[in-house]
Formats: C-alpha cells, structure tokens, sequence
C-alpha cells in the first residue's frame, strides 16, 4: 500500500496575471506527510514480515521507521516501538529517537487516564464530600494506589479538562509532559480568576513545550505574579500561616520543617552557620588540624575557591567533622540549650523530659536475638533498641502470639472503651483501610465492621480507621465481612471491589524466620558386597 500526496501552500495567490502558489508546505501538510509515509512504511514491514519480502523492495531499516515517525504522538507508536529492539540500532541517534518516542506514548497515554478518570468522577466536583471520597476509594483500589493520589489524579484530569485544555491537546500530542501538566495544576491551585487562568494558559503553553518542568514551574509563578489579581493579598495570607512541623524519616531520624518569611529564615540560616562553624572547631581534634592544614597546601584547587559551600565540603572530607551535622546541633542548642550574657551557646547536652515508644521481643532486650525495635513505630536495629532501653524509666507489657507475631494484649486483662482503642491501634498500626497510610492516633476513630450495638464492641469486631474512612463506610460507601480478633477483615466498596486485609504482625513476623535444619538425611545402607 503506497500513499502519495499533494503540497499546496496555505497562503492565498498574489494578485496580477503572473501570480503563482508558494511552493513550500505548511507545517500541517508537512507532518501529515511524515505520518503517512510512517504508516506506509510500518504496513510494508507488516506485510513483508507475513507474506514475505517482495522482489527487488529494499526493506526499511529500524533506524529509518523511527526517523519518519511524526512528531505528534498517536496509539500506533506503541507497536512501532514494540516492533523494534533497541539492543539491534546501534546508532546513538536511533535510539535517541526511539527513547523520543517512548515519552510521547507517555504523554499520550496519560492523556488517555485524565479522560478516563473524568469519565469516572466527572468533569467537576459534585461538592458532596461522601461521594467525592466514595469515587477516590474505588479509584485508589483499582490503580492500587493510596486514597490521596487518587484524588490528586481526579482534581488534575479535571483542572485539565476545564480550565487547560489547550494543555490537555498538547499531552495528548506528546509535546508536553505530564510533569509540565503536574506543576501548572498544583502552582495554579490558589488561583480562581477565570481572567487570569485563561492568560497563564495562553501565555504558558509555548513555554512548557520547550522547558523542562523545572525551568517551566518558575515560569509559572512568574505568569501568576503577572496575571492573578490575588496574588499580593494571597502572600499576606501564606505569611500568617507561617508554622512547624515534623516528620519521621528512616534510620531513627525525624524531620523538622519550619515555613517563615524569607529574611527571617535567612537571617537564621546565616546564625547557624556561625554557630556551626565555631561547633566544628570545638570539635576537632589536634589530628584533624593537622589534616585540614594538609589540604590547604595541597594541590587541590578548592582552597583557592571562594565558594563557602565547596570550602566547607573540602573541610568535611579532611577531618570528617560534618558541618551540616553541626548545623543541626547548633539549632538544637539554640532551641534546647542555654547561652551565657555574651551569648555564647553552652554546648553541655541537658536532659530533657521526652517521650517515646520503644517496641523490642524479650530475647533482644536480653541480647538473645538481634530483631529489629520499632521506635516511635519506626524499624530500628536491636543494638540501637538495646541501647535506648537501657535509659528507659517505664515499661508496657504487650504479648504477641508466638506463631503469627499477632498482637493478644496490650497490658490489660479486660476490655474497657480505652484500653480497647489502644489495644485496636496498636495491632493494626493506624487505619487498615485498603491504601491508606493515616497512623496518628488523633486521626483514628474506633471503627465497628458490625456498627454497636448490634455489633460487640471487642477486639474482633473493632479495629482502626481514620476519619474519611470511617465516614465513607458509615455513609453506607464501604462495608467490611470477616472481621476477625487478629485484625483481618474483607473492605467490600460500593461498586463491588473486594480487598482483603491481613492481619498484621505487631513486630516481629514469624515468617521472616529462616526455615529450621531439615532432619538430616538418613545414612545410606552398606552395599552388600
């Protein structure tokens, strides 16, 4: 099959009796062209590779497939590049385009799920909050993604749909990202005036076709200083929710975030530089001097550099006295310690008066075995539990079953409403919804799959869910069978998706263990000869 056509020029002839058509085609007619001498070339290697190659035809190469494929993306890229390994290219080049391509289809498939999803949900919020959390949950199950990705996936397709389509045209055609289209929907999520939208649609669009989503998210804020009418009262109201904040993070360490106005958060950072620099001194030992004096005579240029942070990344490296590290400590010491009237910081460490969860089995507070502690219910080594248990000034027993590693008590013998909303959060570890991550305990509710008091208020039929959850299943858009003493349930969703939900092993699961030595084989019998 051949396809052949006819470049016209789209500008209209010059008057008089010599005046003729331009000869050269428009960028339209120029890719229409290239895609039908793809689809040309793709059916020939079809039908070369089922009905054999015809006489005296050179075949297309992989490398020439790629180069006439159009720069718009469109579904049948797919099984051109699943028709080609890239291992058999060779070229860089080739494979350049082939990679070029590869994110088309990602764009245009994402442009696929933001009309599927508009399709489930609908193009704008019903201002229903029970159906809203009902359409993320079914959702989050299907795409086994958590309940929050799922409605930030609904709110994009949406904004797309309804105040960027231009932007929606362009994913679908593989010349933006759906990273570009990510950073315009969360950047512009303050901004409602229509007016403005409509400009930092028009004036961003040429822009993020171009940039990468870095570059393209400071033009964004750039075209929402210009444009929103809003944005001057919007940063007088960001500036009065200043706050902190914490989260945990791996390996015993938790994070402390602090949002404030520009020059007070400098004025900080530039403090605790100098307290760390004179920490990193006091620290050092004569040995690290002599290394740090070493360096500085070598012939390494980053001495000569003018540059704090490369000056003190040299340093870290010489004496292994880390300065961020010192950062961290001068904050603490600002924040915990004490200075004296000049306004030195009295480096001693204080005791202060904390609290947290340490949750270790008996025989690696024995130093029997080396299982992992949970610690504020974050997986730490035993040594580490060993070590915080040795200042511990009380102590909760809890006993697991020793086969499954299921939570049986909690430090109490009866069930009262309290110790039941303990017991129930500490085995299912915070909300045991399918997906969801919620585990602070102020967040928890006491959740009964058979609602009280038609349904006992016990350990088999109560367990954690957070306040959405409860919500959605209270308002008849889930509903849970089998719930079971160890924590195990079904959660069955309004449009019949089923997920089971196990139980959870309190700390130690039983089968991380290595299997016990097999009996030894029985010795072979002596040969009769």
């Amino acid at each position: 099959m051949s396809y052949y056509v006819v470049m016209t020029s789209t500008h209209p002839p010059a008057e008089g009796d010599d005046a003729v058509l331009a000869p050269f085609p428009s960028a339209e007619e120029v890719a229409l062209g290239r895609e039908l001498a793809r689809l040309d070339s793709c059916e020939r290697e079809q039908w070369e590779h089922e009905e054999g190659p015809r006489v005296g035809a050179e075949p297309a190469s992989d490398a020439e497939l790629l180069d006439a494929a159009s720069a718009q993306a469109s579904a049948s890229d797919l099984w051109l590049l699943d028709s080609i390994d890239p291992l058999d290219l060779g070229d860089q080049g080739a494979i350049l385009d082939y990679l070029r391509i590869s994110e088309r289809i990602d764009a245009f498939n994402a442009a696929l799920k933001a009309r599927a999803r508009v399709a489930l949900a609908g193009a704008k919020s019903t201002c229903v909050l029970m159906s809203e959390l009902h359409v993320e949950q079914e959702l989050a199950i299907a795409t086994r993604s958590s309940h929050y990705v799922a409605g930030m996936n609904i709110e994009r397709a949406r904004v797309l749909t309804t105040t960027f389509p231009t932007f929606l045209t362009a994913l679908r055609e593989g010349r933006i990202s759906e990273a570009h289209c990510r950073t315009l929907v969360e950047k512009t999520r303050p901004v409602t005036d229509a007016v403005a939208l409509a400009a930092i649609e028009r004036v961003l669009l040429p822009k993020a076709a171009r940039m990468t989503p870095g570059k393209f998210a400071r033009e964004v804020a750039k075209a929402i200083a210009d444009f929103d009418p809003d944005a001057a009262t919007r940063i007088a109201r960001a500036h009065a929710q200043r706050s902190v904040w914490t989260r945990e993070l791996e390996d015993g360490l938790s994070f402390l975030g602090l949002v404030h106005d520009t020059t007070t958060i400098t004025a900080i950072k530039a403090t605790l530089d100098t307290d760390a620099v004179a920490l990193r001194a006091l620290r050092r030992t004569p040995a690290d001097a002599v290394l740090e004096a070493d360096a500085e005579t070598g012939a390494s240029d980053v001495w000569a550099s003018t540059d704090p942070a490369v000056l003190d990344a040299a340093i870290d490296d010489a004496t292994g006295v880390l300065i961020g590290a010192c950062r961290a400590d001068a904050l603490a010491a600002r924040v915990l310690g004490t200075t004296d009237e000049t306004g030195a910081i009295d480096w001693t460490q204080k005791p202060a008066d904390v609290q947290v969860h340490l949750v270790m089995d008996l025989p690696t507070l024995r130093g029997e075995a080396d299982r992992h502690c949970l610690l504020d219910g974050q997986p730490v080594p035993a040594s580490v539990g060993r070590e915080l248990a040795g200042c511990a000034t009380a102590f909760r027993r809890m006993v697991t079953d020793p086969v499954d590693g299921h939570l049986l008590d909690y430090g109490r013998l009866t069930y009262l409403p309290a110790p039941l909303r303990a017991y129930t959060l500490a085995r299912d570890g915070g909300c045991r919804a399918p997906g969801c991550t919620a585990a602070d305990p102020r967040r928890m509710q006491m959740d009964h799959a058979t609602p009280f008091p038609i349904g006992a208020s016990d350990a088999a039929n109560t367990g954690g869910a957070c306040l959405a959850h409860h919500q959605l299943k209270t308002s008849g858009f889930l509903h849970i069978e089998g719930s079971a003493a160890d924590g195990s349930c079904d959660w069955v969703t309004g449009w019949g998706q089923r997920v089971h939900i196990p139980a959870r092993p309190f700390l130690h699961d039983p089968a991380d263990d290595p299997p016990d030595d097999p009996d030894p084989p029985l010795p072979l019998e002596e040969p009769p000869f």
